[in-house]
């Protein structure tokens, strides 16, 4: 019995086996395959789960970003500029469209040369060409544009190397700060400034006039009492001779004395051999420029320097010629202020000539000199200028005069005038 009952739980057994697989095949391999054929639509069908997932994830990052560039690009405060490879505006926002008064479809078709004022135009296309070729990766101007209207504004620049994608090229990525309120606030104040410098300096000169002319009227007054007290006392009908020659003593006197008070004048603006040391004249007029940079880049003035390098050194007061070329600088700046139509150039230039020593020409295109004042410039209180004292020239030419030279002027062509600085070499000069 218990071997029937043994065959009969195998039967079933096999029963059981043969229900739960359908296919005839019940070896290990087989099921393995028909598991992992049962298993494979479920993993077919994860794969684009995820990858859907990853994609939407990408689209929200890029929209964001999208949207935080599209915020920047409308941002009110500055404005955004792309140049192409020639420097064109290939692309810029609003707020800079609204700063220089030009769309941006004209503005595509133009550079920020076009607009750029001169001396700064020149300076601009150096660094064009210093980020093309890699010598630099950034910049950073304040200067002036010209807009659409021909009003001139102030811009702060940063300008910033970026590498496009398909040609490989360094391309101009700017942002601009529109400062011209800023800088009109700023000239307000540094024009108040130099009118109280310059009144100061009024005062001081008018207390040492009123002390000069103190100091000399005194003996010219006593002189002349004198004299009319010798002319009574030759009038008499027995002239005293002796009353006479002390009063004309008297007078000698007081005229030595006068003659001290002027010569004691004459010293304080003469230039002292013991001052005098080795002078680099082709760095005292980069010095000179570099203090009077602000004022020529204001009135819009293109420099041109044409330094001999060979230029030898001279025994000379340095703060007396700085005081000489700015004063020249100052008036070609003056002179250039009204002109309108044509470009404003100062133009400065050093050589040595063998038989006349460092010849300096400080030549501007304003409105020039009329011939009949070129030979009355130099002379004390005769002055072209509304506000003008009539002094800059004279003592200019009374510095160089005391240091051997002579300072002379001429007509420029087709427009200004030119100043011509001449200095003997000392033997003791060398090129620099």
């Amino acid at each position: 019995m218990r071997g029937k009952s043994s065959a009969r739980g195998e039967r079933n057994k096999r029963r059981r086996r043969k229900a739960a697989t359908p296919e005839g095949d019940h070896s290990p391999k087989a099921i393995r395959s028909r598991k992992s054929a049962h298993a494979k639509p479920e993993t077919k069908n994860a794969q684009p789960a995820r990858g859907q997932g990853a994609l939407d994830h990408l689209q929200v990052d890029f929209q964001t970003s999208e949207e935080r560039w599209q915020s920047l690009l409308e941002n009110p405060i500055f404005g955004i500029t792309f140049l192409s490879e020639d420097h064109r505006y290939e692309g810029t926002n609003q707020t800079f469209q609204t700063m220089v008064g030009y769309t941006g479809e004209e503005l595509r078709r133009i550079t920020p040369l076009d607009i750029s004022v001169p001396g700064e135009r020149e300076l601009n296309a150096l660094y064009f060409k210093e980020l093309r070729l890699g010598e630099r990766n950034h910049y950073e101007m304040i200067k002036q544009l010209r807009r659409k209207d021909q009003k001139l504004i102030w811009i702060h620049l940063y300008v910033f190397a970026v590498t496009d994608r398909k040609s490989g090229a360094r391309l101009p990525f700017g942002i601009v700060f529109d400062i011209t309120d800023k800088k009109h606030a700023e000239d307000v104040l540094e024009r108040t400034r130099a009118e109280l410098v310059r009144v100061a300096r009024l005062n001081q000169m008018g207390a040492m006039t009123g002390s000069i002319a103190h100091e000399i009227s005194q003996p010219i007054s006593s002189m002349v009492a004198a004299a009319n007290a010798a002319l009574i006392w030759l009038e008499r009908a027995s002239p005293d001779i002796e009353e006479t020659r002390t009063l004309l003593a008297g007078i000698v006197r007081d005229g030595n004395r006068a003659s001290d008070v002027v010569r004691g004048i004459r010293a304080m603006f003469k230039a002292h051999p013991e001052k005098r040391s080795l002078v680099n004249f082709n760095g005292l007029i980069r010095e000179v420029l570099a203090l009077a940079r602000s004022e020529l880049r204001n009135s819009l003035i293109e420099i041109r320097t044409e330094l001999d390098e060979n230029l030898p050194t001279l025994t000379a007061d340095r703060v007396q010629l700085q005081q000489v070329m700015f004063n020249l600088i100052t008036n070609a700046v003056d002179a250039m202020s009204a002109v309108a139509g044509r470009d404003r150039i100062l133009r400065i230039k050093s050589e040595h000539r063998e038989r006349q020593g460092v010849v300096i020409a400080v030549e501007d295109s304003g409105i020039g000199i009329a011939p009949e004042n070129i030979d009355r410039i130099f002379k004390s209180f005769f002055t072209t200028k509304t506000n003008g004292m009539g002094m800059g020239l004279a003592i200019c030419q009374s510095i160089v005069a005391s240091h051997g030279g002579s300072l002379t002027a001429s007509p420029a062509h087709p427009h200004g005038a030119v100043f011509k600085i001449v200095l003997p070499v000392d033997g003791a000069g060398a090129a620099v």
